[in-house]
């Protein structure tokens, strides 16, 4: 006999096995730590590359400006200068990298949460199973 209880269970497990399972169980494969850090890493790259990009196109978008006032500088004027883009570049990585911080430990905590869903329904169904093969004997 069919029990219908133990068919719905079956499929809803494996719908999420099939879908967001695959993803969580790949962000679960990790330590929390370690994965929140390979995403800040990550992001650090990205953010680092997204600056310089953005650097260089303000500065050929501002070149005449610049080449007036760059000559002009003493060396005071140039380290005064350095020290802006860094100050520039620490907020802008900081504040991206804090975001990624904090989304990396939501994702984490929901696919840990949804594994730990899908594995109490395999325990579930297990207790289904044996029931269904005591009631059998």
């Amino acid at each position: 006999m069919i029990n219908e209880e133990k068919v719905a269970l079956m499929t809803r497990m494996a719908a999420y096995e099939a879908g967001e399972g695959k993803k969580d169980a790949a962000i679960c494969s990790y330590f929390r730590n370690d994965y929140v850090g390979f995403q800040v890493i990550k992001t650090w790259i990205g953010a680092t590359l997204a600056f310089g990009i953005l650097a260089a196109v303000g500065i050929v978008y501002r070149m005449d400006a610049l080449m007036e006032s760059f000559y002009g500088l003493d060396l005071d004027g140039i380290f005064e200068l350095a020290k802006k883009i860094l100050w520039a570049y620490a907020l802008f990585c900081g504040a991206y990298m804090l975001v990624v911080y904090i989304s990396a430990h939501v994702v984490y905590a929901r696919a840990h949460k949804a594994m730990s869903r899908f594995h109490k329904e395999l325990g579930a169904l297990e207790g289904h199973v044996k029931r269904a093969e005591e009631e059998e004997e």
